[in-house]
């Protein structure tokens, strides 16, 4: 009776002769050699009797299997399937069999050139086409990445499982950019260092853009992957699947290479890179969302300090909110700074002096807010406030003129509460302007403020400076820009106040009953 071992894929066939015993292995001195990284050195022993193979598992890292159970020996019979890791063999009778063995794996063929290209299925496809020890390791892989909590962190975990996985020299993980480019997220080599040298575009974008996964044995010979950096690194041996997202959008792709082996990995290596892809770009497109949600959550806690939650909302939605730039806009500046604070505060202990500041600016803000204005920033003891910018209304004066006159109401009522607590009572002067102003985000992409910049800006300050205790002073721009009439009066001494070189008459809102 002669023994034949045909693969599932039928691209391997090994005829084994009676009464001897085959190593198999990895090395190519084995009796059957199969080139594959799951496959151990020298893997198991075979032997053939009128009995059936005789199989015994020489301490092989994954594992020898007949019929789906792991053994460490065992007797295989006609149909039996055998598989060394995840390579199976179905056991068959060959009636002529030749006095020695004949081996005609895929990998040895002559051409070194040869180029193994496949069509991506979908992700659950891809897994299901994965059997044995392989799929077990997939799925330990999938709940390793499931655990990680940000795309750094996954992307280093994806490499250190392909390295464990494959007899690689270098793996790498490229991602799309903003531009639609690839670009090279994390490469290293086994010794875990970074790795200067590209990969090779050739194969890169042809991955990307064809999506279909490669095998090719020797890169500098392919047609379809031979270029001048695929040539400088000498690559032999590489794979490379594309990461597949929603739609079957290409987010990025896998790379492993080894410079050493023309032979290094298989088709069987293609099919597991190509399920490990599927489950790398699941994580990497939850994990991409949950940090968009948590940039737009610290986008929207930033804003709010600033304006209305209504309003923070919509500008932390809109594309490219916190990127450095801006426009000019027509403002109306607010200005409120209290009269006298540092004689106040020289009376306080710091903790007094904070903690009145804190209630008074409390008030103050809600009162911006509750008129749909917007916060500037607090300069010492004064306030800056604006309103048309980032979203302009009719009456924004109008708006701007209601919170000045609650400003001063609920400054009235704080100081009813603070004169009742032995605390001191604070007064302050209100200046308002409108005009252009240039808005946007100004500072470092480590720390910007939107912000308002001009002449604008500055005449609100002076108008501020020139308000007595109790005044709200504007400009005769905020008056001519009001959709409600409101009881001013003129004041002529405050002439000096000058406005794109020639002198600008201001006015004073009548003071509360």
């Amino acid at each position: 009776m002669a023994f034949l071992l045909s693969s599932s894929a039928g691209d391997r066939r090994f005829l084994l002769t009676t009464d001897a015993i085959h190593t198999v292995g990895r090395e190519l001195t084995c009796e059957i050699p199969i080139l594959d990284q799951i496959v151990s050195r020298r893997h198991a022993e075979l032997r053939t009797s009128a009995s059936g193979l005789h199989v015994v598992d020489l301490g092989s890292r994954n594992g020898t299997w007949l019929n789906g159970r792991r053994i460490t020996s065992g007797v295989a019979v006609m149909g039996d399937t055998l598989a060394f890791g995840s390579i199976a063999f179905t056991l068959s009778d060959e009636t002529d069999p030749p006095r020695h063995i004949v081996s005609t794996p895929a990998t040895l063929d002559n051409d070194s050139s040869v180029q193994h290209e496949r069509p991506v299925p979908s992700r659950e496809q891809a897994v299901a086409d994965i059997a044995g020890h392989r799929l077990g390791r997939l799925v330990t892989i999938a709940q390793q990445l499931g655990g990680l909590d940000s795309v750094d962190a996954l992307l280093s975990a994806i490499v250190d499982s392909l390295f464990a996985t494959f007899d690689a020299d270098r793996i790498a993980v490229l991602l799309v950019g903003p531009t639609g480019a690839l670009e090279t997220r994390v490469t290293r080599d086994q010794r875990g260092d970074e790795v200067t040298r590209a990969v090779p575009r050739a194969i890169a974008n042809g991955v990307a853009h064809r999506q279909v996964a490669l095998l090719t044995h020797d890169a500098r010979m392919d047609s379809r992957t031979m270029g001048a950096s695929v040539v400088q690194q000498a690559v032999r041996s590489a794979m490379a699947a594309p990461m597949l997202g929603e739609g079957r959008v290409t987010l990025g792709l896998l790379y492993v290479d080894n410079v050493r082996d023309a032979h290094a990995f298989t088709d069987d290596d293609l099919g597991f890179l190509v399920a490990f892809a599927g489950i790398a770009t699941a994580a990497v497109e939850r994990e991409v969302a949950a940090e968009r949600l948590r940039d737009a959550a610290r986008v929207r806690e930033n804003f709010e300090r600033y304006f209305t939650p209504q309003l923070a909302e919509r500008i932390s939605a809109t594309a490219g909110a916190v990127a450095p730039g801006g426009e000019r806009r027509r403002v109306v500046v607010l200005f409120s700074d209290i009269r006298g604070f540092t004689a106040i505060a020289e009376s306080l202990s710091a903790m007094q002096m904070a903690a009145q500041l804190n209630e008074y600016f409390g008030a103050m803000v809600d009162c911006v807010f509750r008129h749909n204005g917007a916060l500037d920033k607090f300069i010492g003891d004064a306030l800056l406030a604006y309103w048309g910018a980032p979203e302009a209304n009719v009456d924004d004066a109008d708006r701007a003129i209601a919170a000045a006159r609650d400003m001063q109401r609920e400054l009235v009522a704080l100081n009813a509460r603070w004169l009742a607590q032995g605390r001191p009572t604070l007064n302050i002067g209100i200046g308002i302007h409108c005009g252009d102003a240039f808005v946007g985000n100004i500072g470092s992409p480590r720390r910007l403020e939107y912000t308002l910049i001009g002449d604008t800006v500055n005449l609100a300050d002076r108008l501020c400076s020139l308000a007595q205790p109790g005044d709200i002073v504007i400009s005769s721009a905020v008056r001519d820009s009001l959709t409600v009439a409101h009881a001013v009066r003129a004041r002529p001494e405050l002439i000096p106040v000058r406005h794109a070189g020639a002198p600008e008459l201001v006015w004073s809102l009548e003071p509360l009953p």
